[in-house]
């Protein structure tokens, strides 16, 4: 049974991910069209496409997952739950329907004064990440100031962007990532000095943190929301509880994540047995 990691970058996690998987041979990290030259049915793949930098959309090769899966290759982080976690209005409507906590979030119109109704809030592109383009607004100079700086976006252009109730930042939050519906790692994120995002790429830190059972319960079942075989999940410290702020079909993560054991292990042995247990798609090869 070969395995490949689907990815058009050898990212650490994807690297780390492709060396812990224990099952020969395994073709590391590939990109789409080499995928569909390597694998056959009864092999493994793991979808890892993520959204292009552009922030307009997913990147290419879904279409490839789905010849695979038709093949009789089984596919973890198929098309469609990679979809379902890279467009963030599928993913809350994905969540409204399973009853998972998150905060509202409605399409944006285009129309720049009606978001002056929905004020405080956070604006942020339909397929976006890195916390690249994500606006707060609270006062109506806020949504000036973004029309002005989101002018000519192809973000805005193409894939459109959403609206987000506004979560009061209490400057950390959780990322728990979930493979197989286990609970394999998790971090709690302190935002940077005069930053409200906890993206890493906004220069947060990772703290080691012990984690409310709660907490970790929510985020197994934002990823079942979506049929992620591999996900993160961003958690809000909101009232007494938590929110799901997002879930991350190409999620990043490190050693740091490790909880009882190493996170990257933890992961592909919970893959392996999602892998041996998922039926061939009906018609394969």
């Amino acid at each position: 049974m070969a395995f490949a990691i689907v990815a058009h970058t050898l990212t650490g996690t994807n690297a780390a991910l492709a060396g812990a998987w224990r099952t020969s041979p395994s073709f590391g990290v590939v990109p789409p069209w080499e995928a569909l030259h390597a694998l056959e049915a009864g092999d493994v793949a793991l979808g890892r496409l993520d959204v292009r930098r552009t922030l307009d959309g997913p990147e290419p090769g879904l279409e490839v997952l789905r010849q695979l899966e038709w093949r009789g290759v089984r596919v973890l982080n198929g098309a469609q739950a990679l979809l379902a976690g890279h467009d963030k209005l599928l993913t809350a409507h994905l969540l409204d329907g399973s009853g998972v906590a998150h905060p509202a979030t409605a399409p944006f119109s285009g129309e720049w004064s009606a978001l002056l109704e929905r004020l405080p809030c956070v604006v942020k592109p339909r397929f976006g990440s890195w916390g690249d383009d994500v606006y707060r607004l609270e006062r109506v100079e806020d949504v000036f100031a973004l029309a002005d700086a989101a002018h000519g976006r192809s973000w805005l252009e193409t894939g459109g962007a959403i609206v987000q109730e506004l979560v009061p930042p209490l400057g950390y939050d959780l990322r728990v990532i979930v493979a197989n519906g286990e609970i394999v790692g998790a971090v709690r994120r302190h935002a940077a000095p005069g930053e409200w995002r906890t993206n890493v790429a906004c220069g947060a830190r990772r703290v080691r943190a012990l984690h409310a059972p709660r907490a970790l319960a929510l985020a197994r079942a934002a990823v079942a929301a979506t049929g992620l075989d591999l996900a993160g999940v961003d958690l809000l410290p909101a009232g007494r509880g938590y929110v799901v702020l997002e879930v991350n079909a190409a999620v990043d993560f490190t050693a740091e994540y490790d909880l009882d054991e190493d996170v990257f292990e933890r992961a592909a042995t919970a893959l392996a047995g999602a892998a041996e247990v998922r039926p061939l798609v009906a018609g394969a090869a």
